[in-house]
């Protein structure tokens, strides 16, 4: 989470839009594993990784990949409900997970933690149109550097 404050911050000095944290947006809660090193957890956890759990079953203490998903689709939902209803532009600051989410649910996939088809760079943006529910450029930093 701290690492999309960051990047808010810096964007925010240029566009002086009010903040407000969305603690939905975060990317998945790994419960034990948050904040350890890859190499103790290989120790604690072997071969406890992502794209290893079931779709129901729970990183320890933390949320299954079905949980993932429902939280980010709930919200993607709401968030453009409000829209709708606003009379401009709503600018997003997530993870990449999160974003590969959103992803699926415009494009109308099915979802599951075993891929990861959509290459999400860091620090990139993504425009949605939300009327025709389609993303006008995928990867907007990608497009800009061509």
């Amino acid at each position: 989470m701290q690492r999309a404050i960051t990047t808010t911050d810096i964007a925010n000095v240029f566009l002086g839009l009010p903040i407000e944290l969305e603690p939905e947006l975060r990317e998945m809660n790994n419960g034990d594993l948050a904040g350890i090193l890859n190499e103790e957890a290989l120790v604690k956890y072997p071969e406890l990784f992502f794209k290893t759990l079931g779709m129901d079953e729970k990183y320890p203490n933390g949320e299954s990949p079905i949980d993932f998903y429902n939280r980010i689709k709930d919200w993607f939902y709401k968030a453009v409900d409000f829209y709708k209803k606003s009379d401009g532009n709503v600018a997003f600051v997530t993870h990449s997970g999160v974003i590969n989410i959103i992803y699926y649910i415009v494009k109308g996939l099915e979802w599951s933690n075993k891929e990861n088809p959509f290459k999400i760079g860091n620090c990139s943006l993504h425009l949605l149109d939300v009327s025709k529910m389609e993303f006008e450029v995928e990867n907007y930093i990608e497009y800009l550097e061509s």
